[in-house]
């Protein structure tokens, strides 16, 4: 298939944006890219899709979500951390595996109309793997953890079974563990997690320093986390101790290469440094951490440490969608004043969530032998000669989504169905 565009965005090193472009897909594969006018002619009698008037570009990687959460924001909203945390804990009670499963799908099909063609999912009750798995979005699930206990100082540490339903990869899925955060995991469980993880080539996934809660908890002061330890019957002396997150985490040697750290707001500069140094990767939710009142990352300062940042939207309990361009558009509205610009918010959406996933040799950019995770979307009516940040103003959602070389979904006709090109 040629599929040719108004616009093409690769998204490469050299952020190339052309004009009268066009892909060339076999076999899911991107075969090349170029003008439009050479490649008809060298690609004659091939089956061509032409996107009049629409921008071409590399899907949207949505680096981290909960699928399984149905909009609990209004109901569980809080002025703090920690009431939130204890809101979204009651109203999970009153839900089902029916309400995680009708919830899941409904935000799948949210996520490939919008644009999104790979999500860092974090799994809690085994529903979503299997329909994104039959969506035929790029996934990396992370199945998450919580399990906290005593872990030391003679006393019987915690045990830690590891779920066989995510120790190998599957199609399109990746699949990986998520213990939950340092004060829901013990540093045994921890070091069990990091040990199978290295073991079975796991990909890890956990929720670090997002709080003040978190960080007040860590050097023993008071942090309204105390209740959440109340509500779940675990005793104070467990929770874990540090200057911070990260320097908690390397005190007791976890922090593996590739792991994925998310929201990372409550920093300090030691930290980014020390990030930088384990090859640790990070997902910005920035719309999440204005909504629960944790603070902004210092997106930055992270960016100029050559850190693979990644955008996520989080979860329907803590955002009203999870449309990552209205991600992307918050990102950059709260961020430019330091100097992130509207093609670098692009790069966190694509090629850098790719490399948070650890899937960018594969998706990200449109290049020659990486896979077709690609959509369209409408040109921007109003031109100002920063292509970046017209669709930043005006793209709502998009005209195709297509991944591995399937189209997904095309404006006015949802799911296609043709089986990949």
């Amino acid at each position: 298939m040629i599929i040719t565009c108004s616009k093409l965005i690769t998204s490469d090193n050299e952020s190339e944006t052309s004009d009268d472009s066009a892909v060339v897909i076999s076999r899911g594969v991107i075969k090349t890219v170029g003008p439009s006018k050479k490649i008809s002619q060298r690609f004659r009698g091939h089956r061509v899709l032409r996107l009049n008037d629409a921008v071409l570009m590399p899907g949207l990687i949505n680096t981290h979500t909960h699928l399984e959460l149905p909009p609990l924001l209004s109901q569980i909203k809080s002025r703090t951390f920690s009431g939130w945390i204890l809101g979204l804990i009651r109203a999970k009670k009153l839900l089902d595996d029916k309400d995680y499963s009708s919830s899941a799908r409904e935000n799948i099909k949210s996520l490939i109309r919008n644009g999104t063609t790979t999500v860092g999912e974090i799994c809690s009750h085994d529903i979503s793997p299997a329909l994104l798995k039959a969506s035929g979005l790029r996934a990396v699930v992370f199945r998450e953890i919580i399990n906290m206990g005593p872990d030391g100082n003679g006393r019987k540490s915690t045990t830690f079974k590891f779920p066989t339903p995510y120790e190998r990869h599957s199609g399109l899925l990746t699949k990986g563990l998520s213990p939950h955060a340092p004060y829901t995991v013990s540093e045994a469980v921890l070091r069990s997690i990091k040990r199978v993880s290295l073991e079975r080539n796991i990909r890890l996934a956990m929720h670090i320093a997002e709080s003040k809660d978190e960080i007040k908890l860590m050097q023993r002061n008071q942090s309204g986390l105390e209740k959440l330890y109340e509500f779940a019957g675990w005793d104070l002396d467990w929770a874990p101790r540090g200057a911070t997150a990260f320097e908690y985490l390397r005190r007791i040697g976890f922090l593996p290469s590739g792991l994925l750290a998310v929201h990372a707001v409550q920093v300090t500069d030691e930290d980014i440094a020390l990030i930088k140094k384990s090859k640790i990767s990070v997902a910005h939710c920035p719309r999440s951490n204005e909504k629960i009142r944790v603070g902004t990352m210092p997106l930055k300062k992270f960016l100029d440490a050559g850190i693979h940042v990644g955008l996520g939207t989080d979860s329907l309990a803590s955002v009203p969608n999870l449309n990552m361009w209205d991600e992307m558009r918050y990102a950059h509205k709260i961020h430019k004043k330091d100097g992130v610009t509207a093609e670098d918010i692009f790069k966190l959406a694509t090629i850098g969530g790719a490399k948070a996933l650890g899937l960018d040799k594969e998706s990200g950019t449109l290049e020659p032998g990486k896979k077709a995770d690609l959509i369209a979307v409408p040109l921007p009516k109003k031109d100002t000669g920063d292509l970046y940040s017209d669709l930043l103003r005006e793209t709502k959602s998009c005209i195709m989504t297509m991944v591995n070389g399937k189209i997904l979904y095309r404006e006015g006709q949802g799911s296609e169905g043709r089986g990949p090109v």
